[in-house]
């Protein structure tokens, strides 16, 4: 995300020379990409062709958002949603990731819904949705982490609707990621959040905002409590990954300068975190 402009590889090429060990890699310059008329599989061949030689370990993935993610809220649609995410996995696989963050599907309530009736609708059809999903991961041997939605109001950001998927398809390879700034947007401290869910968090999206937009600043730039989550994390012995997921579609020299921020950031959270 840090070079969203770039293709893929292009992105994971600048980040080893800059000296970056691990990534999350992206499905940000996928999408973008993909719009302006790139097949997937010219893309993926690109990534796959570079991905061993260079020095950046591609540890983590984000699967696909949006709209084809969204269709799985329809129940009759869930196996072609499937069907699509089966060549991500696959291919996330092959470049060595072993846990990939995944949005919880989402539509808008239509004129025949109701206020009660509509969030149960939404609930019911995503726990289908995972428990049919967690197969693929666990064919691939990839943990899938059900990221903390940033809309208010919805089914998916608050903390115990994720539990409730968790516990309602209760295998280990569906887990959770907990994005700091999603929760900040949502008017609830990051620690508070993750002290609900910290026995099953195995991936932490780092990233910080003014509390309204989802702006994926470096940490410490918006009105998060960094030292207090910090302290928190280190408290309770978290031991899963972190991703500083910050947004750069700039000019190249400002993506490589926040690129050397967060190296200097990345030094700080390890001697921070147990």
């Amino acid at each position: 995300m840090v070079y969203s402009n770039l293709r893929p590889a292009e992105a994971l090429l600048r980040l080893s020379r800059l000296g970056i060990p691990y990534v999350e890699l992206s499905y940000d310059n996928f999408s973008t990409l993909r719009k302006s008329g790139i097949d997937f599989t010219t893309l993926v061949n690109e990534v796959m062709n570079i991905h061993s030689s260079i020095s950046s370990k591609v540890l983590i993935g984000h699967l696909p958002y949006g709209e084809l993610i969204n269709k799985a809220v329809v129940v009759s649609e869930q196996d072609k949603v499937i069907r699509e995410l089966r060549r991500w996995v696959e291919f996330y696989s092959n470049v060595g990731i072993k846990v990939a963050a995944i949005h919880i599907p989402y539509q808008l309530a239509g004129p025949s819904d109701t206020s009660i009736t509509f969030p149960q609708k939404i609930r019911d059809s995503c726990i289908l949705f995972f428990k049919s999903l967690v197969k693929l991961g666990r064919e691939y041997s990839l943990v899938l982490a059900v990221e903390n939605r940033f809309e208010r109001g919805i089914f998916g950001y608050l903390p115990y609707d994720l539990l409730d998927i968790i516990n309602s398809v209760g295998d280990d390879y569906l887990r959770l990621c907990l994005d700091v700034g999603h929760a900040h947007i949502n008017g609830i401290s990051p620690k508070e959040y993750y002290k609900i869910l910290h026995p099953n968090v195995v991936l932490i999206h780092l990233h910080d905002n003014d509390g309204s937009k989802d702006l994926h600043l470096p940490p410490y730039l918006g009105g998060i409590d960094w030292d207090g989550f910090l302290s928190t994390l280190k408290q309770l012995g978290y031991n899963g990954n972190y991703v500083l997921e910050v947004l750069c579609n700039d000019n190249i020299q400002r993506c490589d300068n926040i690129v050397n921020l967060l190296k200097i950031l990345s030094n700080y959270l390890i001697n921070s975190l147990p």
